[in-house]
């Protein structure tokens, strides 16, 4: 099985280390309305694109699975597919939609009324098999939301989702809001969507091992993607990887995969207004967190090499191979 990356089909052995969620440039829905105080510069984003870059071929990250989504903004595969082709890095673009509250569900409601999983079949596919836009760059992979408790518009696009992947065989990952990981899982699944292609995300925005072994024996994987953002949820990074470190000692190491939702903000300074506190509570949040700082921190746990590569090599692969 070949990848879907901004420069065309991947092998997946190409895909080295791999971080499974964080962002090159990205903004919410709304952000076009901001462009005549916070305009759009190509040439701005490719320079910070690039930048970022150099840092991950500084650390040996290899390929960046990207999971910014059809209605958000920022998604740009003709940018991605230069600045791949300049740095090397792989980037792998998704298809998807927005949980409901961060997302623009207004569209699709408003304009098609409820039974709308078919039209957003329809639009995974394209952008799986044809490419998204006009560009003929493909996605690689399915993001979906769900908010503290699926929606029935989350359902809608989760529906849609599954029946993608079953049309294509890509994966699914997901974004979840406090402990809605455990119902998303469920219902992805009930829908026959291949566990072995399910990644639950933002699973470390809890601290509770037990909720991240429940998730884990629905049989999906899990991400401790928000690695360096603890503090926004008032924990620390310590209990970030003494988490993994357990789950790892209980045998899970094949289903965990790390990352750091790191964003390339479009639009204004999203740090600028930030009170001293919440300055201090992303201070963390680098494309090099792990690699420079939790890492130690998984080794004075007791994680092991192996164990590391196994996470950021072989579970990644292994999410698109589906073994």
């Amino acid at each position: 099985m070949m990848i879907n990356s901004v420069l065309g089909p991947l092998s997946p052995e190409q895909m080295g280390k791999t971080l499974v969620h964080d962002h090159f440039n990205f903004a919410y829905p709304g952000y076009p309305a901001d462009l005549s105080i916070a305009p759009y510069d190509y040439n701005v984003e490719r320079g910070r694109c690039l930048e970022m870059c150099d840092t991950l071929n500084e650390i040996g990250i290899k390929t960046v699975m990207d999971p910014t989504p059809c209605d958000a903004h920022g998604r740009n595969p003709e940018l991605y597919a230069e600045v791949s082709q300049k740095s090397g890095i792989n980037i792998i673009l998704c298809t998807g939609l927005l949980n409901e509250h961060d997302g623009a569900p207004q569209y699709w409601i408003t304009m098609y009324g409820k039974d709308i999983s078919k039209m957003i079949t329809d639009l995974f596919i394209k952008e799986i098999s044809e490419g998204i836009l006009q560009t003929g760059i493909k996605a690689g992979f399915i993001k979906v939301g769900c908010s503290s408790a699926l929606t029935d518009y989350e359902k809608s696009v989760h529906i849609a989702a599954v029946n993608a992947q079953k049309a294509t065989g890509v994966p699914i990952i997901t974004h979840t809001d406090e402990r809605s990981g455990v119902e998303q899982a469920e219902f992805l699944l009930s829908l026959g969507a291949d566990p072995k292609k399910i990644m639950i995300g933002h699973v470390n925005s809890v601290n509770d091992v037990n909720y991240h072994r429940a998730i884990l024996q629905k049989g999906t994987s899990i991400a401790f993607d928000r690695m360096g953002l603890a503090a926004v949820f008032d924990f620390t990074e310590e209990d970030n990887c003494r988490n993994v470190a357990q789950l790892i000692k209980e045998g899970f190491v094949k289903k965990i995969m790390l990352s750091q939702d790191t964003v390339l903000s479009l639009g204004r300074d999203r740090f600028a207004d930030l009170n001293e506190e919440w300055s201090n509570a992303f201070k963390n949040s680098k494309i090099d967190f792990i690699c420079r700082e939790a890492i130690p921190m998984l080794k004075a746990e007791g994680v092991t090499d192996q164990q590391i590569n196994t996470m950021f090599i072989d579970n990644p692969k292994n999410l698109f191979l589906g073994v």
